[in-house]
Formats: structure tokens, C-alpha cells, sequence
């Protein structure tokens, strides 16, 4: 009976290894096939063909080809540790404080990560490359503001804050993956928008420390429908 639940509990970790294996199989054939021939000119089934897999394994590892230019846990370490920072930092503080524990990395570590973000820079100009990225950002930047709201103890859906800081996570985020430039601290974004928005931005500049409500604002009853011309 002990050597019984001995095996069963060594399972896990077999079938976790074998599917490790498979998924750096199909990575390392995707990205060597988008070296050697390009990116548009390789196709599923030559990656398929390439790792040794069916069809249909590739697609229980990766939803397409695009997203092999991506980690599979493309934001999520940051994230983890924005949820994780100490309750008593506010936002800018918690996401200062995961940028900083992370290194500011949206992607896993590894020995293919340069290579991915190499070939990434590459392909950006095609158009499904492109896509991909953007709603990879928009995931990232979705869940952060989930989080920021969590956090705050608003709904994400009534209150600006946490979709403003989604809307700065997406911008830095566009910038690192889609230019190609690498990122800089959140501190600097936060003295861009005071110096953007001057005096609304400056401590007492905003009345009161409540939330920010979603509305209209005085502007959408006379705003024109349509533009000038």
C-alpha cells in the first residue's frame, strides 16, 4: 500500500515533466521554423511535424502560432506580486513595489525568452503578430485594473481609478512590446501625467480622496455628433 501511494503521488510530477517537455518541444520548433524560413511561411502542422506532436496537441499548448512569440505567463508575475504587495501601500506604491520585487519582467525567465523577444521585434509588423500583442496588453492591463480595484474595494466598473491605471499599464506596456523600447520605472510615467495634467494633478489638486465616479461629464450634452468636416 505505501509503494502504491508512492507512485500515485509521483504522477503529478511525471505528467507535469512530460507536458513541460512537450510545450518546450513545440516552442523550440516554432521559433527555429520562424528563423529559418520566416514567420508567415511556417505553418502549424510544419511545427507540428517538426516537435513530433498531432495537430491537436499543439492546440492544447498554444491557441496559435503567434502566441509561441509570447511567454506563457505573459504578465503574471508581475501581477501576482501587485496582488501580493503589502495591504498598506496604494496603488502606485503596491505596483511600484511588484516592479522592483519582479525586475519589472512580463515574462518568464528562460533560455529562449531573448530569442522569443528577438523574433517578436521581427514579426511585429504583420498584422496577426500585431494583434496578438495588443490583446495580450489588453489582458495584462485588464487584470491589473481588476486588481487595483480589488485593492481599492471598488467596482472596477463605476470607479476611473483602476481603468486608469489599466489605460497607463497598457501604454507602458504597448511601448515595451510592440516598439520594442524597454520599459522605464512607473515613477517616471507618474511624473509624466502630473506634468501633463499640471494642477489637477497635484496633491489637493483633485477635491477630496473618494473615487473617481465614471460619468458623461458636463461635456457630452453640447459636444457636436460627428466631426468637423
Amino acid at each position: 500500500m505505501q509503494g502504491q501511494g508512492t507512485d500515485t503521488a509521483a504522477e503529478p510530477g511525471l505528467r507535469d515533466r512530460k507536458r513541460a517537455r512537450t510545450r518546450q518541444a513545440i516552442r523550440t520548433a516554432g521559433l527555429d521554423l520562424f528563423e529559418e524560413q520566416g514567420f508567415e511561411s511556417t505553418t502549424v502542422d510544419q511545427i507540428c511535424r517538426r516537435a513530433d506532436v498531432a495537430h491537436r496537441t499543439f492546440f492544447r499548448y498554444y491557441e496559435c502560432k503567434e502566441a509561441l512569440l509570447f511567454g506563457m505567463d505573459f504578465g503574471l508575475v508581475l501581477l501576482d506580486a501587485f496582488a501580493a504587495a503589502p495591504s498598506g501601500l496604494g496603488i502606485w506604491e503596491a505596483f511600484e513595489h511588484a516592479r522592483v520585487t519582479t525586475d519589472g519582467q512580463l515574462e518568464e525567465l528562460a533560455e529562449h525568452t531573448v530569442r522569443r523577444r528577438e523574433l517578436r521585434r521581427r514579426f511585429i509588423g504583420i498584422r496577426s503578430v500585431h494583434d496578438f500583442a495588443l490583446i495580450m496588453i489588453d489582458a495584462f492591463s485588464q487584470r491589473a485594473a481588476a486588481i487595483a480595484a480589488d485593492r481599492l474595494g471598488v467596482d472596477v466598473a463605476a470607479d476611473l481609478r483602476p481603468q486608469a491605471l489599466a489605460a497607463l499599464l497598457a501604454g507602458m506596456t504597448r511601448r515595451h512590446v510592440v516598439n520594442g523600447e524597454e520599459g522605464r520605472p512607473l515613477e517616471d510615467w507618474a511624473v509624466a501625467f502630473r506634468q501633463l495634467l499640471g494642477p489637477l494633478a497635484e496633491p489637493g489638486g483633485v477635491p477630496g480622496p473618494g473615487p473617481v465616479p465614471l460619468s458623461p461629464g458636463p461635456w457630452a450634452a453640447s459636444a457636436p455628433v460627428g466631426g468637423a468636416g
